[in-house]
């Protein structure tokens, strides 16, 4: 009966250790996606401010063109702000998938340590059954040496 406690337990660990594999898995991908975004609001945030020094920088500007680049720099705006919700939004997730991972790793380590008690117990008891019975043995063996003679 414990043998098959240990066995359960065991197939609980591997389970628990897949649990905390895609946890892990998810983490990580939702850590890229927050760098990724992250870089594009950055690239987003150059552009607009390069944009911004050039249109600065020319000395005769017409009407038309300030207009044009106006109506540019709002879609470049309404981008970076697009950018930073997402941001923000990847930043709850990664969060949360953060908090799912510790859950997972927490509970996987239980598991194992319970496992492991339950094996070295079985081991202890085995090992005493065994002491045991060589003991038996050894007895009868001791008083079928001294009933021979």
């Amino acid at each position: 009966m414990a043998n098959s406690k240990v066995k359960r337990f065991e197939m609980l660990v591997e389970l628990a250790q897949d649990e905390l594999d895609k946890a892990q898995e998810t983490f990580i991908a939702v850590r890229q996606q927050l760098e990724s975004s992250q870089e594009q609001l950055d690239s987003l945030q150059d552009y607009h401010t390069n944009h911004l020094s050039k249109i600065h920088n020319e000395k005769e500007v017409t009407t038309a063109q300030l207009q044009t680049t106006q109506a540019f720099i709002d879609n470049v705006n309404k981008a970076i702000l697009s950018q930073k919700d997402q941001i923000t939004q990847l930043t709850h997730v990664l969060e949360k998938a953060q908090e799912t991972w510790i859950e997972k790793r927490a509970r996987h380590q239980s598991l194992k340590n319970i496992h492991l008690k339950l094996k070295r117990d079985e081991r202890v008891k085995l090992d005493k059954q065994e002491q045991k019975m060589l003991d038996e043995l050894a007895s009868q063996q001791f008083f079928y040496s001294k009933s021979s003679e």
